[in-house]
This record gives structure tokens, C-alpha cells and sequence, in this order.
């Protein structure tokens, strides 16, 4: 499961704007399981066997899960269609709020669950509900973005529910 973990946060750090080296992440985790199992907190050598151990596995483990995936990584926002969606509309306070919840639904898992355009349509939606400002019905406005109504009901279900969470504390990870 450790390496696991390291493998995908490695992985996902390749996808953004600054990636970590596979080295950064194996001292980072060997520095948590140090403090997990109360060990004395010390400094892994890059040119040990165990950090050898440890470089390979961590290849090896974003290799397998690369594979699972199909090696699809890219994954769509949907703040990319908010902009187009709203150009006609004309309302930054609902723009605004529509980026916003985009923002927080990264923080579920609608973005593997429905298309981006799907998000952006819930997201959308939310926003417009928030600011009692009228979509068109008739014909439904979601039909030109290839979204149906159920789905964009589920992603603003899913917000709510988000919403409704109590704030995260913060945990010291020291003892």
C-alpha cells in the first residue's frame, strides 16, 4: 500500500506544472513511515541499497498502475467550458460561483464519474439556482452541451453533499 501511495503521488506530480523527482517523493515517505512507526527520524542515503530497493519498486509499481489505467492521465476540467457556457449570460457574480464550486469538485469524484462538460453543466446549474438567474428550458439549455438532466442533478447532489461536510481539521502529523 506504501508504495502504492508514493507511486501515485508521484504519477500525479508528472501530470502537473511541477513535477517531483522520484527522490523527493521516497524521502518524503520513508520520513512519514519514520513518524508512523516512531523510529528515529533519519536521513535515507541516496546511494544505499534500501533507496536503490525503493527507486525500482516505485518505477516498477507507476508502471503496473500506468497500465491499469490504460495510460489515459489526462483528465479535463471543466473550468475550460464555464467561461463558454456563461459568455451569453453576462454575469461575473455567476461566473465567479460557477468556477468556485468547479474548484471544489475537484475535492470528489466527479471528474472520473462524468465528462467535464457534465461538471460544468452541474456546476453551472448550482450557480444559476444560487443566483435565481433563469436557464432556458424549453428547449433544455444542457442539451447543446450533450448533458442530460439526471446527471447534472447528480453532480449538484454530489456538491451539496460536499458542502454539507464538517470543516477539515488540521492534524500534526508530529507527536
Amino acid at each position: 500500500v506504501k508504495i502504492v501511495a508514493a507511486s501515485c503521488v508521484w504519477l500525479a506530480s508528472k501530470l502537473e506544472e511541477n513535477p517531483k523527482k522520484a527522490r523527493q517523493v521516497i524521502i518524503v515517505f520513508h520520513r512519514m513511515e519514520c513518524r508512523r512507526e516512531n523510529l528515529p527520524l533519519d536521513h535515507l542515503d541516496m546511494y544505499s541499497k534500501k533507496f536503490s530497493e525503493l527507486k525500482v519498486e516505485l518505477s516498477r509499481t507507476e508502471r503496473h498502475i500506468l497500465k491499469e489505467m490504460g495510460f489515459v492521465c489526462h483528465v479535463e476540467h471543466p473550468h475550460k467550458f464555464i467561461s463558454n457556457y456563461l459568455a451569453t449570460l453576462e454575469t461575473p457574480e455567476l461566473r465567479q460561483e460557477a468556477w468556485n464550486l468547479a474548484n471544489d469538485s475537484l475535492r470528489t469524484t466527479l471528474c472520473v464519474r462524468f465528462r467535464s462538460e457534465v461538471v460544468a453543466c452541474g456546476v453551472v446549474y448550482a450557480a444559476a439556482r444560487r443566483f435565481q438567474v433563469p436557464l432556458p428550458e424549453n428547449p433544455p439549455w444542457w442539451k447543446a452541451f450533450d448533458a442530460d438532466k439526471s446527471s447534472i442533478d447528480e453532480v449538484c447532489r454530489v456538491l451539496a453533499h460536499l458542502y454539507s461536510l464538517p470543516k477539515a481539521q488540521y492534524l500534526s502529523v508530529c507527536k
